[in-house]
């Protein structure tokens, strides 16, 4: 079957825009927090059957384009040999922050750093990726994701989400300790999106979310290297691959010459700007989150102006620039959806 999505990562003409949204499965949905107030998060992510369900949930529900793992971009540290927890949210409500005992800190705790054998040490993702496989009948495509190395280092190293001073400071006072780090965690994000695509995924989706943090001389020596490593190990199993971040639109130019099939932009820049920039690349993106807080019909008036700007060249994926937020009216994300679906150039 051909599906427009994956057509649309590879600059193919579609029938309609293809349309899907980060954090489709979440905190926003019912039959999501039905599930969680059975289960911790770190549970769901290791129960193939959980996982299938809340991946396809969207499908279901929204009649998104395209199905994208439930899983975390940190969920292969405990196989690294970090001690990983998520805290409870606010009055024990949610998903909290994760939370990390043992952080990196030092040459010594990268060189005791292992990289993970998925088939060993992430059984469940994969598992998870065949449940969700079997379960969508390829109605739409399956997008498997891991992190990029600079936003998991983040976590690793400050021990959650707590910024990203130490972070930095290693790159400036030991930057062999941090390549050494980066080094480690470009392997493992590699073995786990090639056995992901083994396993089921047809496309591929890095999160990089935090790279915005970086200058321009870091990026060049700290990411880009490592991520076009990532890129290429994608390539090489055929499926379609993107790249996602935020705070990074001065960057686009080099960005988009990093070997991703798809760009994803934030609201930060406009989609026809975006389009004219990186001319060699799909872009994906870019409407605001909180727009789907606000009224509806301003949320869909401001999605359908983003598709009108994106133009009619093939090679446009409708989302957000980043994902769905707790709270977000479940129909105003359906009125979206049937609004990019049903828009028609005259």
């Amino acid at each position: 079957m051909s599906h427009r999505f994956l057509a649309a990562c590879r600059k193919q003409p579609v029938d309609r825009l293809p349309v899907w949204m980060m954090r489709q499965a979440g905190r926003y949905q019912p039959s999501y927090r039905a599930v969680r107030e059975k289960v911790g998060f770190l549970e769901l992510c290791r129960s193939p059957e959980l996982i299938a369900q809340v991946t396809v949930a969207p499908i279901d529900e929204f009649g998104f384009d395209a199905a994208i793992l439930f899983s975390d971009i940190l969920v292969h540290l405990p196989a690294m040999g970090l001690d990983l927890t998520f805290e409870k949210g606010e009055k024990g409500k949610g998903d909290g922050g994760p939370k990390i005992a043992n952080p990196v800190r030092t040459r010594a705790d990268v060189d005791a750093l292992r990289v993970p054998e998925p088939k060993k040490d992430l059984p469940y993702v994969l598992d998870g990726v065949r449940a969700i496989r079997t379960a969508l009948q390829d109605r739409v495509p399956l997008i498997g994701f891991v992190g990029g190395p600079f936003t998991v280092a983040s976590y690793a190293v400050e021990g959650g989400s707590q910024g990203f001073t130490r972070l930095k400071t290693m790159l400036y006072a030991e930057p062999r300790t941090a390549h050494a780090l980066f080094e480690k965690l470009t392997r493992a994000a590699i073995v786990q999106i090639e056995e992901q695509i083994a396993a089921g995924a047809q496309a591929a989706q890095i999160f990089e979310s935090w790279l915005g943090e970086l200058d321009r001389a870091d990026l060049e020596e700290f990411a880009f290297p490592y991520l076009a490593r990532i890129a290429e190990a994608v390539k090489r199993t055929g499926v379609p691959s993107i790249f996602f971040s935020t705070g990074t639109t001065s960057h686009l130019e080099p960005i988009s010459k990093l070997g991703y099939d798809v760009v994803s932009v934030d609201w930060r820049i406009p989609i026809d700007e975006a389009r004219r920039r990186a001319p060699g690349v799909a872009i994906q993106g870019n409407l605001d989150s909180t727009l789907l807080l606000g009224p509806k019909q301003v949320a869909v008036e401001r999605a359908l102006s983003i598709v009108r700007a994106a133009g009619r060249e093939p090679g446009y994926i409708f989302n957000l620039g980043h994902g769905i937020q707790p709270g977000t009216p479940t129909e105003t994300v359906k009125a979206v959806v049937d609004a990019v679906h049903a828009f028609a150039w005259k």
